[in-house]
């Protein structure tokens, strides 16, 4: 007896998305997969210069726009030969279709494609957004999708167990630099060793008091990677030690605030200096986009909705402690929920893998919010 009924659609679309590879940066296949898809459902299409991709449609009558979010890529495909199941094979067992961005979020995408086709009589515009570069430059690609199609009110597919994502921890990451001076390892003492610097640094760091929010808990500042130069030191005192930081943030904290609090807590170390990462990164359509290592927390601010959303799902408020793309609509003062199959402990691990009720139920899931924020 199959594991599931085979023709349950949503379920079929999202095998069809896993089997599909798609690391950040290299979307290209499964975005000409979605287009096609999205157009066979009768939505219009549009591939923006990222290379994200657009589904659209019009109601029958005016009304405001909703986008749902959910993005393309996946992490890599790690320690392959400890998967029992093969990371695109799309295979469904034990009531759970597995595979690489099973959770994260190809589920996500093919429940909202499913409940926007289906949707009849509705006012305003539904724009459902395949983003891509989600996992290594977040926000960036949705920032792009919102510049050009304003939204009254955006939903993000990230696994949630079909809860309502309705706060958010931010991330930024920072590079500390401490600088000394070379010297022969037998006479330590006419160098300067940047490594001391950088242990002095980092332990003033963990010492750092961190901001606390009643829903999403304590803040984040986690050592995750250091190194010195010259590497290899054939017995030479390093001149310079870099180190770097992962954060997680809480709604209120900016850019400035953050760098301010660790430079006071560096305040009288020489030679150390401490900034935000740049990152970078190639999308699948050739275009180069750049970025700070800063996106910030939020909460969502419209109570009145929220609560209509809640009992409408008849689901819990959720905050979750990990950052998504609902940071770009939010820091744009746009209502922004999270909602999504599966868990984050399902997410970016070996034989990753959705519940089969749960990505079935996300489609009605998706349509619910839709229905409510429309009054239709």
């Amino acid at each position: 007896m199959p594991d599931h009924d085979p023709s349950s659609s949503v379920v079929e679309l999202c095998r069809e998305f896993v089997r599909i590879p798609s690391p950040s940066g290299q979307e290209g296949e499964l975005a000409a997969a979605v287009a096609a898809r999205m157009r066979a459902m009768g939505l219009s299409v549009e591939t923006d210069a990222f290379g994200s991709v657009l589904g659209l449609r019009k109601g029958a009558r005016s009304g405001p726009t909703l986008i749902l979010d959910a993005h393309l890529d996946t992490v890599p495909v790690t320690h392959a030969s400890a998967w029992l199941h093969e990371p695109f094979g799309a295979e469904m067992d034990q009531g759970r279709l597995w595979g690489r961005g099973a959770a994260d979020t190809k589920g996500s995408l093919a429940a909202m494609l499913c409940a926007v086709a289906a949707l009849e009589d509705f006012p305003g515009t539904l724009i459902v957004s395949a983003s891509v570069c989600e996992e290594d430059m977040t926000t960036a690609a949705l920032a792009h999708v919102l510049d050009h199609h304003p939204a009254d009110l955006v939903l993000v597919g990230e696994p949630t167990s079909l809860c309502l994502g309705t706060a958010q921890k931010g991330r930024a990451g920072l590079r500390v630099e401490a600088t000394g001076r070379s010297a022969h390892s037998s006479r330590p003492e006419l160098g300067d060793n940047a490594i001391y610097k950088m242990m002095t640094a980092i332990s003033r760091l963990r010492a750092l008091p961190l901001p606390v929010d009643p829903e999403l808990g304590q803040g984040i500042c986690e050592l995750i990677e250091i190194d010195s130069e010259p590497k290899p030191s054939p017995g030479i005192v390093p001149h310079l030690c870099t180190a770097r930081l992962a954060l997680r943030l809480l709604p209120g904290e900016t850019a400035q605030s953050v760098l301010e609090r660790t430079r006071r807590a560096l305040d009288g170390l020489e030679g150390v200096s401490v900034r935000l990462l740049e990152t970078s990164q190639r999308c699948h359509t050739g275009l180069a986009i750049a970025m700070s290592e800063f996106v910030p927390a939020w909460k969502n601010r419209d109570m009145s909705l929220q609560r209509r959303l809640l009992e409408a799902l008849g689901t819990a408020a959720f905050a979750a402690p990990y950052t998504t793309n609902a940071s770009a609509a939010a820091a744009r003062d746009i209502p922004t929920f999270l909602l999504g199959p599966g868990s984050i402990e399902q997410a970016h691990t070996v034989d990753e893998w959705v519940a089969l009720d749960q990505l079935t139920a996300a489609q009605e899931a998706y349509a619910t919010v839709i229905k409510t924020f429309l009054g239709c």
